[in-house]
């Protein structure tokens, strides 16, 4: 357990200085103490970010492929380095095999049309900027990137109808909802409204973006108005599992005690189990609601649930233990 806390401050001081561009501080870390603490793979892995030659870089990122070639921080960090070695076939593989792993990753779609950049295969680039703004629209070197290309583009006329084609796609119902996500997540909540009332313009039948204007609505203590969405939202795709357990929710953010609003809320949430039979956070809400109603025996049998999907389920356990004690005995 020692060695283990030692090794996790040891990788926060070497990432520290990697930040930094202390590279020759993190190397000699790497060398003297992480090599003794921490696996192959992370000796190998951390030279290869703190090395400051490319071949260096290289050559540390490939044994480190070797031990774990499934490990998508290795396989992008592999790629960026056959990248910067002029391989870019082979850099755009390992971007290839990274979005196996993680199909909505932009960084890799960002990284990946650099490489078909580099290639002189102009028309890929621009989709995979194109395709990593759709996912994360504020990511700031792809639209750098994208926007460089495009200069270039502009000088050739046979790449008009590509650059109008590319702009006018990319803009979509997608890009704007997961525009909303960002910027509610940054906390423009104004931003985020704006971007998920262009994806209602674009595709009015697109349930998810009901959801989260309701959670916009939940986080400013509008109650009513994030009802309206979350029923917006179920009505548009009945199989919306948050949409039902957020509308529950709306109970014990109000303190309601009528018992029509409970039993309403329980409905909601046998629903969301229905839809995810696993779905912890569900069960515990119904268990609360049980409480509330009076119906222990109930409440009960949603906590056992809970601890048959995990239990080492303290929140669960605890309450159980509080209704048998206070109510059952």
């Amino acid at each position: 357990m020692v060695i283990k806390m030692e090794k996790t401050d040891l990788l926060h001081k070497i990432e520290d200085y990697i930040v930094k561009k202390n590279y020759a501080a993190a190397r000699k870390l790497i060398r003297n103490d992480l090599k003794r603490l921490g696996t192959k793979y992370d000796y190998y892995f951390y030279m290869g970010v703190a090395s400051t030659d490319a071949d260096e870089r290289l050559r540390n990122f490939e044994k480190a492929f070797e031990l774990e070639p499934d490990n998508i921080d290795i396989i992008v960090n592999l790629a960026n380095a056959k990248d910067e070695s002029g391989d870019y076939d082979a850099a755009i593989e390992g971007y290839n095999k990274a979005l196996e792993i993680e199909p909505k990753n932009a960084l890799v779609f960002n990284n990946r049309g650099f490489s078909y950049f580099h290639k002189g295969d102009f028309e890929k680039a621009l989709n995979d900027y194109d395709m990593a703004l759709m996912l994360s629209p504020k990511l700031k070197t792809a639209e750098y990137n994208k926007q460089e290309l495009i200069k270039i583009l502009k000088e050739d006329e046979k790449y008009v109808s590509l650059l109008k084609d590319v702009e006018i796609s990319h803009k979509d119902y997608k890009y704007y909802f997961n525009l909303g996500i960002q910027e509610a997540g940054l906390g423009n909540n104004n931003e985020a409204m704006t971007a998920y009332n262009k994806v209602i313009e674009l595709k009015p039948d697109f349930a998810p973006v009901y959801l989260f204007i309701g959670i916009l609505e939940f986080q400013k203590g509008n109650y009513d108005k994030a009802k309206e969405y979350y029923t917006k939202a179920i009505d548009t795709d009945s199989n919306m599992t948050d949409a039902y357990f957020n509308r529950a929710q709306i109970v014990f953010a109000t303190k309601t005690e009528d018992k029509n609003e409970l039993e309403l809320a329980l409905l909601d949430l046998k629903k969301a189990v229905e839809l995810d039979d696993r779905f912890i956070d569900a069960y515990y809400s119904m268990a609360v609601i049980y409480k509330n109603l009076e119906e222990y025996k109930s409440a009960i049998k949603s906590l056992d649930k809970i601890l048959e999907i995990d239990e080492q389920s303290v929140n669960a356990r605890a309450l159980k233990k509080l209704l048998i004690k206070k109510y059952l005995n």
